[in-house]
Protein backbone atom coordinates (compact mmCIF):
# COMPACT_ATOMS: atom_id res chain seq x y z
CA UNK A 1 0.00 0.00 0.00
CA UNK A 2 1.08 3.47 -0.74
CA UNK A 3 1.47 6.19 1.53
CA UNK A 4 -0.80 8.47 2.37
CA UNK A 5 -0.54 11.83 -0.36
CA UNK A 6 -2.69 15.25 0.29
CA UNK A 7 -4.70 17.64 -1.70
CA UNK A 8 -4.73 21.64 -1.55
CA UNK A 9 -7.50 23.05 -3.38
CA UNK A 10 -7.84 27.13 -2.88
CA UNK A 11 -11.29 28.41 -3.35
CA UNK A 12 -14.83 27.85 -1.37
CA UNK A 13 -15.92 25.47 -4.17
CA UNK A 14 -15.09 21.77 -3.57
CA UNK A 15 -13.47 18.73 -5.74
CA UNK A 16 -14.12 15.50 -6.52
CA UNK A 17 -12.63 13.61 -4.29
CA UNK A 18 -14.51 10.11 -3.07
CA UNK A 19 -14.48 9.84 0.51
CA UNK A 20 -13.65 6.81 2.60
CA UNK A 21 -16.55 5.04 4.54
CA UNK A 22 -17.47 6.41 7.71
CA UNK A 23 -15.79 10.00 7.09
CA UNK A 24 -18.40 12.99 7.10
CA UNK A 25 -18.90 14.43 3.70
CA UNK A 26 -16.83 18.11 3.74
CA UNK A 27 -19.58 19.74 2.71
CA UNK A 28 -21.39 18.36 5.64
CA UNK A 29 -18.85 20.08 7.77
CA UNK A 30 -18.03 23.26 6.14
CA UNK A 31 -20.50 24.48 3.56
CA UNK A 32 -19.09 26.25 0.19
CA UNK A 33 -21.20 29.28 1.69
CA UNK A 34 -18.95 29.71 4.17
CA UNK A 35 -16.16 30.97 2.17
CA UNK A 36 -13.18 29.07 3.00
CA UNK A 37 -10.02 29.87 1.14
CA UNK A 38 -9.05 26.39 0.60
CA UNK A 39 -9.55 22.95 1.93
CA UNK A 40 -7.11 20.19 2.64
CA UNK A 41 -7.60 16.38 2.16
CA UNK A 42 -5.07 13.51 2.86
CA UNK A 43 -5.84 10.53 0.68
CA UNK A 44 -5.36 6.71 0.25
CA UNK A 45 -3.97 4.61 -2.45
CA UNK A 46 -7.40 4.58 -3.88
CA UNK A 47 -7.54 8.47 -4.18
CA UNK A 48 -10.54 8.72 -1.45
CA UNK A 49 -10.37 11.29 1.55
CA UNK A 50 -9.82 9.63 4.50
CA UNK A 51 -9.32 13.37 6.36
CA UNK A 52 -10.04 16.32 5.49
CA UNK A 53 -10.25 19.85 7.08
CA UNK A 54 -10.89 23.76 5.53
CA UNK A 55 -8.59 26.73 6.46
CA UNK A 56 -9.81 30.46 6.58
CA UNK A 57 -6.95 33.02 6.22
CA UNK A 58 -7.51 36.49 4.50
CA UNK A 59 -10.46 36.73 6.96
CA UNK A 60 -9.47 35.72 10.21
CA UNK A 61 -10.08 36.99 13.34
CA UNK A 62 -7.84 39.30 15.15
CA UNK A 63 -5.77 38.49 17.99
CA UNK A 64 -2.86 40.91 19.22
CA UNK A 65 0.77 40.06 18.07
CA UNK A 66 -0.47 37.55 15.68
CA UNK A 67 -1.78 37.15 12.33
CA UNK A 68 -3.98 34.02 12.39
CA UNK A 69 -5.46 31.23 10.20
CA UNK A 70 -8.47 28.96 11.24
CA UNK A 71 -8.63 25.00 10.19
CA UNK A 72 -12.52 23.97 10.49
CA UNK A 73 -14.68 21.75 8.75
CA UNK A 74 -12.18 18.80 10.49
CA UNK A 75 -12.61 14.93 9.77
CA UNK A 76 -10.37 11.91 10.09
CA UNK A 77 -10.39 8.46 10.01
CA UNK A 78 -7.82 7.81 12.80
CA UNK A 79 -4.76 9.92 14.52
CA UNK A 80 -2.09 8.84 12.15
CA UNK A 81 -3.97 10.74 9.07
CA UNK A 82 -5.33 13.24 11.77
CA UNK A 83 -1.65 14.41 12.78
CA UNK A 84 -0.55 14.48 9.21
CA UNK A 85 -3.76 16.41 8.00
CA UNK A 86 -3.37 19.39 10.69
CA UNK A 87 0.80 19.18 10.03
CA UNK A 88 -0.13 19.86 6.21
CA UNK A 89 -2.96 22.35 7.16
CA UNK A 90 -0.35 24.29 9.36
CA UNK A 91 2.45 24.51 7.47
CA UNK A 92 0.46 25.79 4.42
CA UNK A 93 -0.71 28.49 6.87
CA UNK A 94 3.03 29.24 7.78
CA UNK A 95 3.68 29.89 4.11
CA UNK A 96 1.13 32.56 3.77
CA UNK A 97 2.52 34.14 6.75
CA UNK A 98 -0.10 33.31 9.10
CA UNK A 99 1.56 32.68 13.01
CA UNK A 100 -0.73 31.36 14.92
CA UNK A 101 -3.28 28.56 13.83
CA UNK A 102 -6.53 28.35 15.56
CA UNK A 103 -9.22 25.48 15.81
CA UNK A 104 -11.41 23.73 15.34
CA UNK A 105 -13.53 26.97 13.64
CA UNK A 106 -15.17 27.53 10.65
CA UNK A 107 -13.48 31.27 9.74
CA UNK A 108 -14.79 33.13 12.89
CA UNK A 109 -16.64 32.54 15.87
CA UNK A 110 -20.23 33.02 14.77
CA UNK A 111 -19.81 29.57 12.93
CA UNK A 112 -19.31 26.48 13.93
CA UNK A 113 -16.01 26.11 16.56
CA UNK A 114 -15.27 24.75 19.79
CA UNK A 115 -14.89 21.09 20.62
CA UNK A 116 -16.45 19.48 23.63
CA UNK A 117 -13.99 18.38 26.29
CA UNK A 118 -15.56 17.36 29.22
CA UNK A 119 -19.27 16.17 29.90
CA UNK A 120 -21.30 14.98 32.85
CA UNK A 121 -23.02 12.78 30.66
CA UNK A 122 -25.78 15.16 29.96
CA UNK A 123 -27.26 14.49 26.30
CA UNK A 124 -26.36 17.07 23.91
CA UNK A 125 -28.59 20.22 23.36
CA UNK A 126 -29.90 22.60 20.63
CA UNK A 127 -27.61 23.85 18.53
CA UNK A 128 -24.61 23.00 20.84
CA UNK A 129 -21.59 21.86 18.94
CA UNK A 130 -20.64 18.54 19.23
CA UNK A 131 -17.67 16.34 17.81
CA UNK A 132 -16.12 12.69 18.25
CA UNK A 133 -14.25 12.04 21.22
CA UNK A 134 -10.99 11.66 19.80
CA UNK A 135 -10.77 14.68 17.96
CA UNK A 136 -9.56 16.96 20.73
CA UNK A 137 -6.99 14.35 21.78
CA UNK A 138 -5.77 14.26 17.89
CA UNK A 139 -5.11 17.73 18.24
CA UNK A 140 -2.94 17.57 21.30
CA UNK A 141 -1.12 15.34 19.57
CA UNK A 142 -0.73 17.39 16.78
CA UNK A 143 1.23 19.97 19.02
CA UNK A 144 -2.38 22.02 19.19
CA UNK A 145 -2.66 23.55 23.15
CA UNK A 146 -5.89 25.13 24.36
CA UNK A 147 -6.50 29.19 23.91
CA UNK A 148 -9.63 29.24 25.25
CA UNK A 149 -12.58 27.41 27.41
CA UNK A 150 -15.84 28.04 27.72
CA UNK A 151 -19.39 26.08 29.52
CA UNK A 152 -22.45 24.92 29.77
CA UNK A 153 -24.18 25.32 33.43
CA UNK A 154 -27.71 23.71 34.77
CA UNK A 155 -29.75 25.40 36.94
CA UNK A 156 -33.08 25.08 38.29
CA UNK A 157 -35.90 27.46 37.36
CA UNK A 158 -37.25 27.70 40.89
CA UNK A 159 -38.42 31.45 40.80
CA UNK A 160 -35.81 32.72 42.64
CA UNK A 161 -34.89 36.11 41.19
CA UNK A 162 -31.49 37.28 41.13
CA UNK A 163 -31.95 40.94 40.34
CA UNK A 164 -33.41 42.78 43.71
CA UNK A 165 -36.70 44.66 43.82
CA UNK A 166 -35.04 47.97 43.96
CA UNK A 167 -32.55 47.36 41.49
CA UNK A 168 -36.27 46.59 38.99
CA UNK A 169 -37.38 50.03 40.29
CA UNK A 170 -34.32 51.56 39.05
CA UNK A 171 -34.07 50.36 35.68
CA UNK A 172 -37.88 50.72 34.97
CA UNK A 173 -37.61 54.33 36.51
CA UNK A 174 -34.49 55.35 33.90
CA UNK A 175 -37.19 54.20 31.45
CA UNK A 176 -36.50 50.60 30.74
CA UNK A 177 -39.15 48.80 28.88
CA UNK A 178 -38.74 45.09 28.17
CA UNK A 179 -41.07 43.45 25.68
CA UNK A 180 -41.30 40.12 23.78
CA UNK A 181 -40.02 40.06 20.09
CA UNK A 182 -43.07 41.22 17.39
CA UNK A 183 -42.98 37.70 15.07
CA UNK A 184 -44.79 39.34 12.46
CA UNK A 185 -41.29 41.78 12.10
CA UNK A 186 -39.06 38.60 12.33
CA UNK A 187 -36.27 40.23 9.93
CA UNK A 188 -36.59 43.70 11.44
CA UNK A 189 -35.93 42.57 15.07
CA UNK A 190 -33.21 40.42 13.73
CA UNK A 191 -31.94 43.68 12.07
CA UNK A 192 -32.11 45.32 15.57
CA UNK A 193 -30.84 42.46 17.34
CA UNK A 194 -28.00 42.33 14.96
CA UNK A 195 -27.29 46.12 15.59
CA UNK A 196 -27.18 45.27 19.51
CA UNK A 197 -25.02 42.30 19.46
CA UNK A 198 -22.07 44.25 17.49
CA UNK A 199 -22.07 46.60 19.81
CA UNK A 200 -22.51 44.34 22.98
CA UNK A 201 -19.83 41.88 21.44
CA UNK A 202 -17.29 44.32 19.83
CA UNK A 203 -14.70 43.50 22.95
CA UNK A 204 -14.83 39.33 22.75
CA UNK A 205 -12.44 37.20 22.24
CA UNK A 206 -11.69 36.81 18.78
CA UNK A 207 -14.10 39.28 17.65
CA UNK A 208 -15.21 39.85 14.25
CA UNK A 209 -18.20 41.67 12.78
CA UNK A 210 -21.23 39.94 11.31
CA UNK A 211 -23.02 41.20 7.94
CA UNK A 212 -26.52 41.77 8.76
CA UNK A 213 -27.66 39.40 6.19
CA UNK A 214 -26.06 36.65 7.55
CA UNK A 215 -27.59 37.23 11.09
CA UNK A 216 -30.80 37.08 9.56
CA UNK A 217 -30.18 34.25 7.69
CA UNK A 218 -28.48 32.19 10.40
CA UNK A 219 -31.77 32.91 12.51
CA UNK A 220 -34.37 32.69 9.71
CA UNK A 221 -33.34 28.79 10.20
CA UNK A 222 -34.93 28.56 13.68
CA UNK A 223 -37.78 30.85 13.21
CA UNK A 224 -40.44 28.23 13.04
CA UNK A 225 -38.67 27.02 16.59
CA UNK A 226 -38.91 30.44 18.53
CA UNK A 227 -41.15 31.30 20.74
CA UNK A 228 -41.54 35.44 20.58
CA UNK A 229 -42.06 35.35 24.66
CA UNK A 230 -38.31 33.84 25.01
CA UNK A 231 -37.04 36.77 23.38
CA UNK A 232 -37.38 39.68 25.28
CA UNK A 233 -36.17 43.08 23.83
CA UNK A 234 -35.25 45.92 26.30
CA UNK A 235 -36.25 49.93 25.21
CA UNK A 236 -35.16 52.87 27.14
CA UNK A 237 -36.64 56.24 25.47
CA UNK A 238 -37.87 54.20 22.35
CA UNK A 239 -34.34 52.83 21.34
CA UNK A 240 -33.35 49.21 21.77
CA UNK A 241 -30.21 48.47 24.73
CA UNK A 242 -30.52 45.00 25.00
CA UNK A 243 -32.14 41.83 23.98
CA UNK A 244 -31.90 37.95 25.81
CA UNK A 245 -32.68 35.15 23.54
CA UNK A 246 -33.87 32.04 24.45
CA UNK A 247 -35.33 28.45 23.18
CA UNK A 248 -36.73 25.59 23.98
CA UNK A 249 -34.50 22.43 23.86
CA UNK A 250 -36.30 20.22 21.39
CA UNK A 251 -33.66 17.83 20.29
CA UNK A 252 -33.94 17.02 24.38
CA UNK A 253 -37.68 16.45 23.89
CA UNK A 254 -36.93 14.19 20.46
CA UNK A 255 -35.16 12.13 22.96
CA UNK A 256 -38.33 11.75 25.16
CA UNK A 257 -36.69 14.03 27.78
CA UNK A 258 -38.29 17.25 29.57
CA UNK A 259 -36.81 20.16 27.88
CA UNK A 260 -34.77 22.44 29.36
CA UNK A 261 -34.97 26.25 28.59
CA UNK A 262 -31.81 27.42 26.59
CA UNK A 263 -30.70 30.97 27.29
CA UNK A 264 -28.32 31.14 24.02
CA UNK A 265 -27.46 35.01 23.75
CA UNK A 266 -27.56 37.78 26.64
CA UNK A 267 -26.43 41.33 25.09
CA UNK A 268 -26.80 44.73 26.30
CA UNK A 269 -25.64 48.33 24.35
CA UNK A 270 -22.84 49.32 26.80
CA UNK A 271 -23.51 52.97 26.14
CA UNK A 272 -27.46 52.48 27.53
CA UNK A 273 -25.62 52.70 31.08
CA UNK A 274 -27.98 50.35 32.21
CA UNK A 275 -26.29 48.28 34.76
CA UNK A 276 -27.92 45.18 35.54
CA UNK A 277 -29.68 45.00 32.59
CA UNK A 278 -28.37 41.73 31.57
CA UNK A 279 -29.74 39.91 34.91
CA UNK A 280 -33.07 41.52 34.50
CA UNK A 281 -33.64 40.27 31.16
CA UNK A 282 -32.28 37.19 32.58
CA UNK A 283 -34.78 36.98 35.28
CA UNK A 284 -37.60 37.71 32.92
CA UNK A 285 -37.08 35.22 30.62
CA UNK A 286 -36.39 32.17 33.38
CA UNK A 287 -39.73 33.71 34.83
CA UNK A 288 -41.75 32.91 31.53
CA UNK A 289 -39.85 29.65 30.78
CA UNK A 290 -41.35 28.53 34.95
CA UNK A 291 -44.90 30.00 33.81
CA UNK A 292 -44.92 27.91 30.79
CA UNK A 293 -43.79 24.75 32.66
CA UNK A 294 -39.78 24.19 31.71
CA UNK A 295 -38.36 23.46 34.96
CA UNK A 296 -34.50 23.46 34.26
CA UNK A 297 -32.57 26.23 32.29
CA UNK A 298 -29.42 26.28 30.15
CA UNK A 299 -26.51 28.91 30.17
CA UNK A 300 -24.85 27.81 26.67
CA UNK A 301 -20.96 28.02 25.40
CA UNK A 302 -20.20 30.73 28.15
CA UNK A 303 -16.82 31.66 27.54
CA UNK A 304 -14.13 31.69 30.40
CA UNK A 305 -14.26 35.46 31.09
CA UNK A 306 -17.65 36.25 30.21
CA UNK A 307 -18.97 38.86 32.94
CA UNK A 308 -22.58 36.69 32.09
CA UNK A 309 -21.08 33.82 34.53
CA UNK A 310 -21.77 36.13 37.28
CA UNK A 311 -25.50 36.32 36.43
CA UNK A 312 -25.22 31.61 35.81
CA UNK A 313 -23.61 32.05 39.56
CA UNK A 314 -26.31 33.88 41.36
CA UNK A 315 -28.91 31.48 39.70
CA UNK A 316 -26.64 28.49 41.08
CA UNK A 317 -25.57 27.03 37.91
CA UNK A 318 -23.35 24.01 37.33
CA UNK A 319 -21.73 23.38 34.61
CA UNK A 320 -22.27 20.20 33.04
CA UNK A 321 -20.34 20.49 29.67
CA UNK A 322 -17.05 22.27 28.88
CA UNK A 323 -15.67 23.28 25.85
CA UNK A 324 -12.08 24.54 24.47
CA UNK A 325 -10.66 25.80 21.24
CA UNK A 326 -7.21 25.22 20.33
CA UNK A 327 -4.12 27.09 18.80
CA UNK A 328 -0.63 25.66 17.74
CA UNK A 329 2.36 28.89 17.09
CA UNK A 330 3.37 28.40 13.74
Amino acid sequence: MNEPRYLIHEGSDLPEIPVADGLSRPEALAGPEEAMDARVFITDDEGRSIGHAALWWSDAPPLEGHKPGTIGGFDSTDEATAIQLLEVATSYLRKLGCTLAIGPMNGNTWRRHRYVIGSSGRGPFLLEPRNPAPHPIWWHAAGFEELSRYSSSLMPLDGEAAVSPALKERLEKSGIVIRPLDASRYDDELRTIHEISLKSFSNNFLYTPLEEDSFIASYRKVKDRVDPDFVRIAEKDGETCGFVFAIADLESAARGEKPALIVKTLAVDPSSRSAGLGSLLVDEVHRLGREKGFTEAIHALQHETNTSLKITGRHHGEAFRRYALFSKPL
